[in-house]
């Protein structure tokens, strides 16, 4: 075979090097296009039936303090989904989308840069809602209708909900980096702990079990922060480790200056350095 011959056959190996992404990912990437989408969405349809069996036994828990503890947390319902929808939906599908892709590229330091990003927006927007909401909830509730008793469960349930907003922002952001990476399985079992914490403790709580403090509608939020933020040491503990493809920890060198820097919007230096 002349020299030009093998230059010709050996290009396509040279073009084509060794991606850096694991098995899971593989798959997703390159598996077929239905049985891909039933395995990814089935765990998080397993969450959302879930959270509704969860969100259902919270009203019933409240429920034994009363029509003004109930008609309280109905109050802060609202601006509770408000930011979950925010967390887990508006930044947590750009955040899975912007890892997956980062990952599927091949560009590993990119994904954990993209993951320390989003952390450091999470904290600072999980702060920014809880002076928000702290800050307007008590005129909101009475423009609702509060009156009473009823508005002062929702603001005992509103301080210790809207006081934690950063664990929230934080756990969601954790289980979207998480998914981006294609693991969906790792979220759903976290959901499913938590709502496994909750379900006993908030009652606990709630009405003062043995040496449990009885913290009336203030026990349903204080257990619903414990499970949210039990679970985001969970997933940051799964992520620091390496054992997932991202790591959200800056290390020396070129890491750390992307991850300090502007350069998760460059693409001049997207090497992987894994």
């Amino acid at each position: 075979m002349s020299p030009t011959a093998q230059a010709l056959t050996a290009a396509p190996s040279l073009a084509r090097p060794a991606s850096p992404v694991g098995a899971g990912t593989r798959l997703m990437l390159e598996g077929r296009v239905a049985p891909t989408l039933l395995r990814l969405a089935a765990p998080n349809i397993a969450v959302m039936l879930l959270q509704a069996v969860v969100t259902t036994l919270d009203a019933v828990f409240v429920g034994w303090l009363g029509d003004d503890a109930l008609a309280g947390v109905s109050l802060v319902f609202p601006l509770v989904m408000l930011m979950q929808t925010m967390s887990a939906g508006g930044m947590g599908g750009g955040v899975a989308s912007a890892v997956a892709r980062a990952l599927g590229a091949g560009r590993r330091d990119r994904a954990d840069a993209l993951a320390v990003h989003a952390l450091w927006i999470a904290v600072l927007m999980g702060a920014a809602f809880a002076a928000g909401a702290l800050w307007t909830g008590p005129a909101l509730f009475r423009a609702m209708g509060g009156r009473g008793a009823a508005l002062a469960a929702a603001l005992s349930y509103s301080q210790v909900i809207f006081g934690g907003a950063v664990v929230y922002w934080v756990y969601n952001t954790l289980a979207s980096i998480v998914r981006g990476t294609g693991n969906m399985a790792l979220p759903a079992a976290v959901t499913t702990g938590g709502a496994l914490l909750y379900l006993p403790l908030a009652p606990a709580l709630i009405t003062g079990w043995g040496i449990l403090p009885r913290l009336g509608v203030a026990g349903g939020a204080a257990a619903n922060l414990a499970s949210f933020t039990l679970g985001s040491l969970v997933l940051f503990a799964h992520l620091a480790s390496g054992r997932g493809l991202v790591r959200p920890v800056c290390t020396g060198g070129r890491r750390a200056r992307r991850c300090s820097g502007t350069s998760c919007a460059s693409g001049r230096r997207g090497r992987s350095t894994r």
